[in-house]
C-alpha cells in the first residue's frame, strides 16, 4: 500500500511537534518542508528524515505529487498562505488562527466558495482523549445541564514580546483554543450576554458571557488576561460534575462526592495531547474529502470565530 505524501510549511515549534505524530505513523512520508529560514528547515529535515527542503513552498507544486499539506507558520502568516494555496485543492492542514480577525476568516470561506479544497483546522484541544470520555460519562447519565470556561491569558508574560498586530487580536490568535471549546462542548449557540472591560489592551482584556445553547445547555465564560490563572472547563450533568483543570488533567465528581481522575490515551501521554488523534482525522479528510468530528474545517470553524466576536465586542 503507498503511503500518504505530505508536506510541511513551517520549521518553528509547533512543526516540530506535528513531525514527531507524524514520523510515528507507518502510512505517512514526509516529502518536503518549506520554511523562509532555511537552516530551520534543514535542522528538521535531517531530524526527521525529510527528502527536500525549499524556501519557497510553492516549490511543493512544481516538483512534488502531494497528497496534503500541513500549514504551520507563523500567526500573522497563516491567512496569507492559505490563501496562496487553497487554489491548489490539495487538502490542508491548518494551525490556528485561520485569520488575525473575523474579515480574514470570511474572505478564506469566500475564496473556498470556488476551490471548495478540503481543509481542517488545528484545534487540538478537540481531540483530547479526557474530553472525550469526560463527555461519555455525562451523556451515560443523562444531559449536560451546564458548561463553564475559564480562559486566563497570563497576557503580562508575553504582551511585551507580541506585535502589535498580534497583541491586538489575541482573542482571534489564541483565546479561540477556549473559545471553539464552547462550541464543542455546548453546540450551538442561541443567546449571549456579554461584558467586556479594558484594563491596559484597547481591544478588551476582561470578559464575562453568559450563553445559552441551543440543546437547553447553559454556559459561561471568564477570561481575565491579567489574572494568575489557567484555562479550565467544567461541565455540569445530572448527578456528575467534570473538571479538566488545567484542560490536561481531568476529574470526576459522582454525586456521592467521589472524585476519580481521568486517565488520558497513550498518545496524549507520549505526543502533545490532542496531536495524534488530530493526525489520524486529518488522514481521514485526505481520503473522504470531507471531516468527521470533532475536526473542523475553515467553513465551520466560523462559528467560534463569531463567537469570539460577539464575546469580545465592547
Amino acid at each position: 500500500m503507498s503511503k500518504i505524501k505530505l508536506g510541511i510549511i513551517g520549521a518553528g515549534f509547533i512543526s516540530e511537534k506535528h513531525l514527531e505524530v507524524l514520523s510515528s505513523f507507518d502510512n505517512i512520508s514526509i516529502e518536503a518542508i518549506s520554511s523562509r529560514t532555511l537552516s530551520k528547515a534543514k535542522k528538521l529535515a535531517k531530524k526527521f528524515n525529510i527528502k527536500f527542503v525549499y524556501k519557497d513552498y510553492l516549490d511543493f507544486f512544481s516538483k512534488l505529487n502531494l497528497d496534503g499539506i500541513l500549514i504551520l507558520v507563523s500567526a500573522e502568516n497563516i491567512y496569507k498562505v492559505t490563501k496562496v494555496l487553497l487554489k491548489y485543492k490539495k487538502p490542508l492542514f491548518i494551525e490556528k488562527p485561520i485569520g488575525l480577525n473575523i474579515s480574514e476568516t470570511e474572505k478564506l470561506i469566500n475564496l473556498n466558495k470556488i476551490y471548495k479544497t478540503p481543509t481542517m483546522v488545528g484545534l487540538n484541544r478537540r481531540f483530547y482523549s479526557i474530553f472525550h470520555k469526560g463527555i461519555k460519562k455525562i451523556n451515560e447519565k443523562g444531559k449536560l445541564l451546564g458548561l463553564h470556561i475559564e480562559g486566563h491569558e497570563r497576557f503580562w508574560k508575553i504582551n511585551n514580546i507580541l506585535s502589535s498586530k498580534i497583541r491586538n487580536n489575541w482573542i482571534y490568535v489564541n483565546s479561540i483554543h477556549t473559545i471553539d471549546l464552547l462550541n464543542f462542548f455546548g453546540g450551538k449557540i442561541i443567546k449571549t450576554f456579554n461584558i467586556v472591560s479594558q484594563y491596559n489592551e484597547k481591544n478588551g482584556d476582561n470578559f464575562i458571557s453568559i450563553i445559552k445553547f441551543k440543546s437547553g445547555t447553559l454556559g459561561s465564560y471568564n477570561s481575565f488576561w491579567y489574572s494568575p490563572g489557567g484555562w479550565t472547563v467544567t461541565l455540569f450533568g445530572e448527578g456528575i460534575t467534570i473538571k479538566f483543570s488545567p484542560l490536561e488533567n481531568g476529574t470526576i465528581i459522582t454525586n456521592k462526592f467521589i472524585v476519580k481522575k481521568i486517565i488520558p490515551s497513550k498518545e496524549d501521554v507520549n505526543f502533545k495531547p490532542g496531536f495524534y488523534k488530530q493526525m489520524q482525522y486529518f488522514l481521514k479528510l485526505i481520503k473522504n474529502k470531507k471531516n468527521i468530528w470533532p475536526a473542523i474545517s475553515i467553513e465551520n470553524v466560523f462559528e467560534s470565530v463569531k463567537t469570539a466576536k460577539i464575546i469580545s465586542k465592547f
